[in-house]
């Protein structure tokens, strides 16, 4: 089974790459076949094919830039930012199984929950009680 993936942030330097490395490890330890494009500083990199989006399970975008969608039409696709990606990609990816096929509107899923006892911010981690 193939998931693919579209990762890109305003920048396009280290947060679209960490997206796409913790969603690439996280669909092979899930035991499938991925393949993330990413749309950085430097344009397209890993440009997915017709062929490949036809035989995609589902489709993940964890973008927080535009990105062209039209391509997944007819495909389970889910869409949040890259840092819902970066935290929970497992998550990310037990949620877009389940998630509807894309008609061509794009909805943004909110974050998934944090899982019980983690920090709330960078700040709350460093000024512990």
């Amino acid at each position: 089974m193939k998931v693919l993936g579209v990762t890109a942030c305003p920048t396009g330097i280290a947060h679209t790459y960490m997206a796409a490395e913790a969603i690439e490890s996280a669909a092979k330890k899930a035991g499938y076949e991925v393949k993330v494009e990413t749309r950085g500083s430097v344009g397209v990199e890993n440009g997915l094919t017709d062929a490949e989006i036809k035989e995609a399970e589902f489709i993940i975008l964890a973008c927080d830039t535009t990105v062209p969608t039209d391509r997944f039409i007819g495909k389970k696709l889910i869409s949040v930012g890259v840092s819902d990606a970066i935290k929970n990609p497992a998550g990310l990816i037990e949620r877009a199984k389940e998630a509807p096929e894309f008609t061509g509107t794009l909805v943004k899923e909110k974050p998934a929950p944090k899982p019980e006892g983690e920090k709330k911010s960078l700040f709350g981690s460093m000024f512990k009680k």
